[in-house]
């Protein structure tokens, strides 16, 4: 095509499109819409899946965790002892680093706030390969802490800190910061550096970063897991490398470093071998770092991209509709041009540069709906996918666009093509551009896809439906608690400030007592852990009257949960055996624990629970507790996770015993019943805190609906995503078979008109053409259930309580589409019904 051809089809598609503009606006808004909903989840694949992390040759970086089958953990913590022995004689990595997160409490100006952090040691720096924008981070060694007194505290790493870049123009406005000093949990640091836009270790959001303080000549207390571990391989060594040496390394670990108790073990070969060394398979285990930030969310991305493509090819159909439509108003006019002397190729140029020109528009549009969309979504759901902060409309992104849009085009602007096949010339000129017979093969292609429109659709529709039934099913998951009218925050307490738990207990009991006493608050209590998705601790607990068999289950807790009074009454908590905490058992001298049925049913089954004892490990420092009440399951670990084991302790009563027992959370949630909302105690809650100690920030004020729907973020995302698509889906696929329907009457007008003059009454032809839409229907469906049970198998491990061949949600979906279809099939077939034969016929 020469430039002056393309000239001429561009000058003679934009007059096309001008005479036309109800016609122009819908193909450029359907576009819009199916590659701006494109666009939008490409990015997110994009951002999350696709591009690499932001470090050197992130390639090369390994996650490494230990794996416990004994107890059921397959991804388990590191413990120093482990970490400082991999570090040592492995040969693979080139760095090997540690490190844990959390928050702190950060005074910048004149109120707290709370940030999130990450304690690490410089060979993590290291092996991420991080160079600081400003300043410097932590040099050899400065991380570490050597010399401890037993039964005392560990020594303090150095009072230094790193900010994130963002933390840094945040809340300190991009000023001169370096060797300054910043309060942190009440201690004074010097912050040493800023680091680089964007830098973050495992999607933590990290906003400071502060020294680790492992003592490396410290090989004890083997079996406490709390580090993350990230490995960077040398140059050269493949990930397949790096895990053969592992394995060899396994194999013999304690003789290598000298350790008998407590050390990695290679798998049983069989049960009996599993049975005779209960610690076989206690391993450490090694995955790419961009793979396990990703972790489940590749799924549930992939299958929103599979969605939105769906969406699409149904938008494509319906443009190849309407532009076959559109084509025959115009076949006279072909013919005209091919008289002229204009060949196929031409004609083709000219459908090509029409379509063209409206894909590059919808996609343009598309672009600006994109944007909008993924900024929404990230709003509502910051936290419901990893690697939010790098989800952007890049040149990756734009690419993709303009790729889309150009097939987009390609695809449907090559429909009108056939009616360039016009059955003689001569004939097509007689015609003068009536809309006679068009030909068999057309109405099949025409009705083809109304049938894949609607395959497409039920497709989507069921797999939303599954999705949104698993959602409605994790919001009535009975979590063991009463989540009404109850409303929660954070704080954390310095321990600078309140260096002894005794301290720490009253500012809790004080700060419950001027909260019971606000307007509207019936009860107030704090826990360590907030239902129903906090953080494992798997702690080794000495329980009595058990003996773990050979198999299984070892003596370990899952959980650990310090409450202050009024815990059980304040969360709605049924005690289903003996008492709760009360008042008398802060000054008594004998300890007290609650535990739940999971725990009775786990080590003390067939037995009374009231009076059994147990203590945390290890020591016979440590005293025993006794079991006075038994309290419902409550679901900790995720609402769709196995309700575990639990003993909770009386933090008032344990505040009170000597080291090591003695604790009291630096960090506890409170918990208020109340008829107010959040809003409303904001600034009240605020007030009592600041009053009682102005350095704590109150975090995460929110009312416990809120709470429970965090811990499906993920899954409402989803259902709610999917449901937008497939809905979206379902319009066009209706909006297509009323096209096509009322097309077809308006083709078959004098037929129907001769026969009604022959003495056919309206039911009748409504009923016929009623079918002929609800026949295509039918057949999309079938096709579409078909699809359906081949592709949802890839969902089932997104659902929860709900099969992929769900009968309920199949026959809700296959309801839906059938009313939808009649709803479009039934107003051309009203009009066909109202069609007045006399006025046909004298029009013929």
């Amino acid at each position: 095509m020469t430039l002056d051809h393309l000239r001429q089809d561009l000058r003679h598609a934009i007059r096309s499109l001008r005479r036309t503009p109800a016609f122009t606006a819908i193909v450029i808004l359907t576009l819009a819409l199916g590659i701006g909903a494109n666009t939008a989840i490409f990015s997110i694949v994009n951002g999350v899946i696709l591009r690499p992390l932001g470090y050197p040759q992130p390639e090369q970086l390994m996650y490494l965790t230990t794996q416990f089958p004994a107890f059921g953990f397959d991804q388990f913590w590191v413990s120093p002892p482990e970490y400082l022995e991999y570090r040592e004689i492995n040969t693979s990595f080139a760095a090997v680093g540690a490190f844990t997160t959390g928050e702190v409490n950060l005074t910048a100006g004149d109120r707290p706030a709370r940030v999130r952090s990450a304690s690490v040691n410089d060979d993590l720096l290291r092996a991420l390969g991080v160079q600081a924008a400003r300043g410097r981070l932590f040099g050899p060694g400065e991380t570490d802490v050597s010399g401890s007194v037993p039964g005392q505290p560990p020594p303090t790493p150095p009072a230094i800190a790193i900010l994130s870049h963002e933390l840094w123009r945040s809340a300190f406005g991009g000023q001169s910061i370096v060797g300054q000093l910043v309060e942190v949990n009440g201690v004074r640091r010097e912050v040493i550096g800023v680091m680089p836009p964007g830098m973050d270790v495992m999607d933590n959001r990290t906003e400071i970063w502060l020294p680790l303080g492992l003592n490396p000549a410290n090989r004890l207390n083997r079996g406490s897991h709390y580090l993350y571990l990230i490995g960077r391989l040398k140059d050269g060594v493949a990930e397949s490398e790096a895990r053969a040496e592992l394995t060899t390394l396994i194999q013999n670990w304690g003789e290598r470093v000298g350790a008998t108790m407590h050390v990695f073990s290679p798998p049983a070969a069989d049960e009996a071998a599993r049975l005779a060394n209960p610690g076989a398979g206690h391993v450490l285990q090694m995955k790419p770092v961009q793979e396990e930030i990703v972790g489940g969310a590749s799924r549930a991305i992939w299958v929103l991209q599979a969605a939105v493509l769906f969406v699409l090819l149904i938008a494509c159909a319906n443009l190849a509709n309407l532009l076959l439509a559109r084509a025959e108003t115009r076949h006279r006019e072909f013919a005209v041009r091919t008289a002229l002397g204009a060949g196929r190729g031409r004609l083709l140029g000219q459908f090509m540069t029409e379509g063209a020109l409206l894909s590059i528009a919808g996609g343009a549009l598309g672009l600006v709906l994109a944007r909008v969309g993924v900024q929404a979504i990230i709003r509502a759901y910051p936290t419901s996918l990893p690697r939010t902060a790098e989800v952007a409309l890049d040149p990756a992104v734009l690419l993709f666009t303009l790729g889309v849009s150009v097939l987009t085009g390609l695809v449907f602007g090559l429909a009108p093509l056939m009616h360039t096949r016009v059955a003689g010339l001569a004939a097509a000129l007689k015609e003068g551009g009536s809309r006679g017979a068009t030909g068999g093969a057309r109405h099949h292609i025409r009705r083809g896809l109304v049938m894949l429109e609607v395959a497409l659709a039920v497709m989507l529709v069921i797999g939303a439906g599954l999705l949104l039934r698993t959602v409605a099913n994790l919001s009535s998951v009975d979590a063991g608690f009463d989540r009404s009218r109850l409303v929660t925050f954070s704080m954390t307490l310095a321990q600078a400030n309140y260096p002894q738990a005794s301290e720490r207990a009253q500012m809790y009991q004080r700060l419950l007592t001027n909260l019971r006493a606000l307007p509207g608050v019936q009860s107030a209590t704090a826990m360590s852990g907030l239902p129903p998705n906090r953080p494992l601790n798997a702690n080794d607990t000495d329980i009595d009257n058990y003996t773990a068999p050979p198999e299984g289950p070892y003596e370990n807790v899952d959980y650990y949960q310090n409450v202050m009074s009024d815990y059980f009454e304040t969360m709605g908590i049924p005690i289903v055996q003996g008492r709760g905490f009360q008042a008398t058992d802060a000054a008594s001298s004998g300890l007290v624990a609650v535990v739940n049925e999971t725990l009775v049913d786990t080590f003390w089954k067939g037995l009374n629970p009231i009076g059994q004892r147990l203590k945390p490990c290890c020591g016979d420092q440590i005293p025993w507790f006794t079991v006075v009440g038994v309290a419902k399951d409550v679901k900790q670990g995720g609402v769709d996770q196995r309700t575990g084991h639990e003993f909770y302790f009386l933090v008032d009563q344990v505040a009170n015993v000597p080291p090591p027992m003695a604790q009291a959370p630096s960090t506890m949630n409170v918990v208020l019943r109340t008829t107010l909302p959040p809003s409303a105690l904001s600034q009240t809650i605020e007030g009592v805190v600041r009053e009682a100690d102005p350095a704590v920030p109150v975090v995460r004020l929110r009312d416990m609906d809120g709470v429970f729907d965090e811990s499906i973020r993920r899954p409402r995302l989803l259902a709610q995503l999917l449901g937008a698509f497939a809905g979206l889906a379902l319009l066009l696929a209706a909006i297509g078979t009323y096209g096509v329907l009322s097309y077809m009457v308006a083709e078959r007008r004098r037929e129907i008109g001769i026969r009604m003059a022959l003495g056919a009454d309206q039911a009748s032809v409504l009923a016929q053409v009623m079918k002929q839409g609800l026949g295509l229907t039918t057949v999309g469906i079938i096709a579409g259930l078909a699809g359906a049970f081949g592709l949802n198998r890839l969902i089932a491990s997104l659902l929860f309580g709900v099969q992929p061949t769900d009968p309920t949600t199949i026959v809700a979906v296959i309801t839906t589409i059938t009313l939808v279809a009649s709803v479009a099939c039934w107003l051309p077939a009203w009009r066909a019904s109202r069609v007045d034969p006399n006025v046909v016929l004298r029009d013929d």
